[in-house]
């Protein structure tokens, strides 16, 4: 595939990325606005975002074979279809049940994207290619999605609440005319395979046992839930609880997301210089010294936002480069499955996170608390997995594989 083509699917993929990443964070810093507007519990309101994961994690599993069998772009046209529904909804309910309904079809919508994003590059690109782009995405999302609690503070502080799912909508409107005008299609006729539910059965089912593919998926996962329970349950209780101005709020979010940033504007640098297993190492190093960085400060000033977040901004930091380099490795697992692979790393990675952030804001009680508790929870999972994972690496993830990485 020659540059400007390569350049062309570069720019639809990250179009269709941009509208799954920002419908999170977005909207996070209207929480305490909505929940007066809606009159709703931490709890409810918590559930706008826990309730979209689920969506996410409902079509999932279905894009990747769905995919296989009809090409990428009829899935993905669907997918950004149901998004748009899900957001004209959320522009316009008028109570909590209506906004549910809109996130949970945005989230069925914005699963497609996630899922089917990822096939189109490794069906456009070599796989040499294909971590390239996906180094180019993980550096260029962060930077959009840094910016959008931004966006969302100042919309809804400027305009209110709506206006930040209206931006959603229009992004989402913008994919979906992309995607119908000048998306080619990237899995050619031969390439597909018949949609037979046996052969999908079994296919996850290969999927499902196998152990290696899962102790990537959890830890990359439970470590992606906390970074995620902190953006999420600092929402209200910065802003409510500890008296932060809803003009400062979406620094203190950006701040932990710029953590992630920094850390996918510096991955390649960091491998070149130090080589893949140390960059391995030190995210993972940096990811526990920022969660424990966060006990700390939970104890000595508990209600201090500032110091609070500083801990969460090394971990975001670490988290990328752990993320970053493991993902790959689960997509190269059981490489003749990867609309499979895909599909479940997506939903089971949304779904852990849907499931950290429910426990986390069921646990609320005013304090920073049960955010350090999650956060430390998920140091204790995620650390013994991927040590284990390293210890019994599977025979077909060579180096050559993981060298790709580093290009």
């Amino acid at each position: 595939m020659d540059r400007k083509k390569e350049l062309k699917f570069l720019f639809l993929i990250i179009i269709v990325f941009i509208a799954a990443c920002i419908e999170t964070d977005i909207y996070l810093p209207a929480f305490p606005d909505m929940m007066k507007w809606l009159k709703a519990t931490e709890t409810q309101i918590q559930g706008l975002l826990t309730w979209n994961f689920v969506g996410i994690c409902l079509a999932g599993p279905f894009y990747g074979p769905i995919s296989d069998s009809w090409g990428r772009k009829k899935p993905l046209l669907i997918a950004l279809g149901m998004f748009l529904a899900g957001s004209i909804i959320t522009v316009f309910g008028q109570s909590l049940n209506q906004m549910l309904i809109g996130r949970i079809l945005q989230g069925i919508g914005s699963g497609g994207c996630f899922t089917l994003g990822t096939a189109i590059i490794f069906d456009a690109f070599q796989k040499d290619r294909a971590i390239d782009a996906l180094n180019k995405l993980n550096t260029t999302i962060p930077l959009i999605m840094a910016a959008a609690p931004m966006l969302g503070g100042y919309l809804n502080y400027s305009f209110g609440f709506r206006s930040n799912f209206l931006a959603i909508a229009f992004v989402v409107l913008l994919s979906l005319l992309v995607s119908i005008f000048q998306f080619e299609e990237t899995l050619p006729q031969e390439k597909r395979l018949p949609l037979d539910l046996k052969k999908v059965l079994s296919d996850f089912k290969r999927a499902l046992l196998c152990v290696p593919f899962w102790q990537i998926t959890i830890a990359t996962s439970i470590l992606f839930g906390g970074y995620i329970a902190f953006l999420s349950g600092i929402s209200v209780l910065f802003v409510v609880e500890f008296g932060l101005s809803k003009k400062i709020f979406p620094f203190i979010q950006a701040a932990v997301l710029a953590g992630w940033v920094f850390g996918s504007l510096t991955i390649k640098m960091a491998i070149k210089k130090w080589t893949i297993p140390k960059v391995k190492r030190a995210g993972v190093i940096l990811s526990v010294m920022g969660g424990l960085l966060l006990g700390l400060m939970t104890l000595i000033a508990p209600r201090d936002p500032y110091l609070l977040t500083i801990g969460m901004v090394v971990m975001a930091f670490g988290a990328n480069w752990v993320i970053g380099l493991y993902f790959p490795e689960g997509m190269e697992i059981l490489p003749d499955i990867k609309g499979v692979t895909a599909s479940l790393m997506t939903s089971a990675r949304l779904m852990i996170a849907a499931l950290v952030v429910g426990l986390t804001s069921s646990l609320y009680d005013a304090t920073i608390y049960p955010v350090t508790f999650t956060i430390l929870g998920t140091i204790a999972i995620f650390l013994p997995l991927l040590i284990q994972f390293d210890r019994n690496r599977p025979a077909n993830m060579s180096a050559e594989i993981s060298d790709t990485i580093g290009h």
